[in-house]
């Protein structure tokens, strides 16, 4: 309503301002001055245009501000596809995994990245190959070397330990267990980019950190401007 007053008021000034001056001009011998009306003329214009620029800042900034959002939730999303589809195409619930610990050097060192792969299509899994084993009841996956192998096929029995170990890997597993199976292997490495993941440790270490993280990314995402 207000804005409806002031269009009104506006519309009116001008009416007044135009009859002032067409009056001036039928009527030569008198000297007409400037409108005596103008200033506040001038002033009604631009609280005119200040509540359009209001209006149209206010219909604007909450559709950018749903289109970045939209953008971040569209990132997130396909990071989470592209995730899975790593996961189908190495037939791996895990991918990529992290060194977490020195247990592998000097091959892999803390924080290295590395990739898996589960589809052993030509041949069984070998010793000397690096694995990545799941423990029961254990929620870290253990990256460590195959040393020992009894038997073949999905019924083959298998031993890992740590290149920086002085043991096998026999006290990490599940309680009565003396070997890995096939099905504890989540992956084999087959490559790695050294110290990469080390983001992935200072988030595993400081959780407060993640959310810290999240959110200077919302807030990015939502103030940047195209």
């Amino acid at each position: 309503m207000a804005t409806v007053a002031g269009s009104l008021d506006t519309l009116r000034c001008i009416t007044i301002c135009f009859n002032s001056r067409r009056n001036s001009t039928s009527q030569p011998h008198r000297q007409w001055g400037p409108c005596a009306i103008g200033p506040l003329c001038s002033r009604y214009l631009r609280s005119a245009r200040l509540s359009t620029t209001a209006m149209l800042s206010m219909l604007q900034n909450p559709r950018q501000a749903a289109a970045q959002v939209l953008n971040f939730a569209l990132i997130l999303s396909s990071a989470f596809m592209m995730w899975k589809g790593l996961s189908v195409i190495s037939d791996s619930p895990s991918p990529i995994v992290v060194v977490l610990s020195g247990s592998m050097e000097p091959a892999f060192q803390r924080g290295d990245l590395l990739f898996l792969w589960n589809r052993n299509l030509l041949q069984d899994t070998s010793v000397g190959e690096v694995v990545v084993y799941n423990v029961k009841d254990k929620d870290i996956p253990i990256v460590h070397r195959v040393v020992r192998k009894y038997g073949e096929g999905e019924d083959a029995k298998l031993l890992t330990k740590g290149d920086n170990n002085p043991s096998d890997d026999t006290e990490l597993y599940a309680r009565g267990q003396d070997y890995l199976v096939r099905k504890d292997i989540i992956g084999s490495v087959v490559g790695y980019i050294p110290f990469v993941g080390y983001v992935t440790i200072l988030l595993s270490e400081h959780p407060w950190l993640k959310t810290v993280m999240l959110g200077v990314m919302g807030l990015f995402a939502i103030l940047q401007r195209e």
